[in-house]
């Protein structure tokens, strides 16, 4: 009885590529749309368009950047603060993915507190200049996916820097108008 399991397992092993049929795959099948059918939602905006850069100065980092406006004042050094406006988006795909004008226009902040691209993009401004830079994946966020940002993305910024300074700018107060009842 063992032997006639053993003759017919290898029988039955043996004659399995003779009887296997392939399965198309499913882009070997056509698609006819059904009445019913709902196109989906594209995720990325339509009107999003990748920015290229023509003519960039390249540093030996791979940044790349153009100036659209030359500024007059002080550049930043990596300890201080700076103030800019700037608009974040995908190299690949031109979708906005944050903004200055976000959370009400410019923002401040150390040097040392940005993504070694935007820091390096910065470094070389003047005040009153307004630059687009495209930060290599290794100069951004690398291998680290953030919120709306997946990992190994390049990033283009349009920067506008608007003050530099040895000490932190002062965090604005809230002034509440009080309405008689």
């Amino acid at each position: 009885m063992k032997r006639l399991l053993a003759v017919l397992s290898l029988s039955l092993f043996a004659a399995l590529p003779a009887f296997a049929c392939k399965v198309p795959d499913r882009a070997d099948v056509p698609v006819t749309p059904g009445p019913n059918d709902v196109t989906p939602t594209p995720t990325v905006d339509p009107r999003a368009t990748p920015i290229v850069l023509t003519d960039p100065t390249v540093t030996p980092s791979g940044l790349k950047y153009v100036d659209q406006v030359v500024g007059t004042g002080a550049t930043p050094t990596k300890t201080q603060y700076v103030t800019v406006n700037y608009r974040g988006t995908f190299a690949t795909t031109g979708q906005e993915f944050d903004a200055s004008s976000r959370t009400g226009g410019p923002v401040s902040f150390n040097m040392g507190q940005v993504i070694a691209g935007f820091s390096e993009g910065l470094s070389t401004m003047k005040v009153g200049g307004k630059r687009i830079v495209y930060v290599p994946a290794a100069l951004g966020y690398g291998a680290q996916e953030r919120t709306g940002i997946p990992a190994n993305s390049d990033l283009i910024f349009e920067i506008e820097l608007l003050a530099v300074s040895d000490t932190p700018p002062p965090r604005p107060t809230a002034t509440a108008t009080a309405k008689p009842r």
